[in-house]
């Protein structure tokens, strides 16, 4: 045991001879305090149950500091852009889906309340800007179960063309632009008046159909409120079902998502709502429209 004693003790004494180019005893270290000139009483330095007047402080040098600000800039550099990102995928995604839920369930409801009914023939013929019979519709139709939905007639919006179609704002600040042709269309800013305003960021492309419409036109269970490109086509004459411009078809979504799309036909971004939903209510790093 003594042998086993002593060993600690040199132990002890070449931390702290190491450590004192430093400045700073090593913790534990064995130190000797003279109370008088026959005893002495030996403790541990650094122990929480003791303390010294004469026991010296440790710091870091200037060129530690530096190089510890310098690391944790470069991990900040790396991973802040990530988040946020991530974070804008996330509201972005969280708001649309928000909007097509909402939606759809007014028109489940107008359904269930029988005013759900095909438009007018002047809306399906008429590519109006803003027709009156389509408010009129709309007002019957939808806007009694939409809380709180109003079409306001003092807003103005700072995309030209858009701002010139009727104007529908929901009860969460989301500001959808209606125009006509054969169906109803739909062009929803999750943002409202707020930026970006911008396809494929904060606006999106919709149809809101009637079951069965002249356009012969049916949505295979997603709603009458559905992301521009999501349709089958119906032969009524065989009665057979065939894939849209863009159906189940991922890199057609794609496509009709970038700036510029390949069919000079389809609208830029009109895809966009509709590759979210089909990778599964998210974002993918593949996601044209936010690079």
């Amino acid at each position: 045991m003594f042998i086993i004693i002593n060993k600690m003790k040199k132990a002890f004494l070449y931390y702290e001879k190491k450590n004192r180019a430093w400045n700073c005893p090593p913790p534990g270290s064995v130190t000797s305090i003279r109370l008088s000139e026959e005893h002495k009483i030996e403790r541990y330095e650094g122990s929480l149950f003791t303390h010294s007047p004469n026991k010296q402080k440790c710091a870091f040098t200037l060129a530690e500091v530096l190089i510890t600000l310098g690391i944790i800039g470069v991990i900040a550099a790396i991973t802040i852009p990530t988040l946020i990102n991530n974070y804008k995928k996330t509201q972005i995604v969280t708001k649309l889906k928000k909007v097509y839920t909402v939606m759809n369930q007014a028109v489940n409801l107008s359904k269930a309340n029988d005013t759900w009914t095909e438009y007018p023939a002047a809306i399906t013929n008429n590519n109006a800007a803003a027709h009156p019979d389509m408010i009129k519709y709309l007002q019957t139709a939808l806007i009694p179960y939409l809380n709180g939905a109003t079409f306001p007639a003092d807003v103005s919006y700072p995309n030209a063309a858009l701002n010139q179609l009727t104007k529908l704002v929901l009860n969460d600040g989301t500001l959808c632009f209606i125009r006509t042709h054969q169906q109803i269309h739909v062009y929803c800013d999750i943002n409202g008046l707020k930026g970006p305003n911008k396809n494929g960021n904060d606006i999106f492309y919709f149809f809101l159909d009637y079951e069965l419409s002249n356009t012969s036109k049916r949505t295979s269970g997603m709603g009458n409120f559905y992301p521009a490109g999501y349709f089958q086509n119906l032969n009524t004459e065989n009665n057979t079902i065939s894939e849209g411009y863009a159906y189940k078809n991922r890199t057609k979504m794609l496509n009709y998502c970038k700036p510029t799309e390949p069919d000079s036909s389809v609208n830029k971004y009109s895809t966009c709502a509709l590759l979210i939903m089909y990778d599964g209510w998210q974002i993918k790093n593949d996601y044209p429209a936010l690079k």
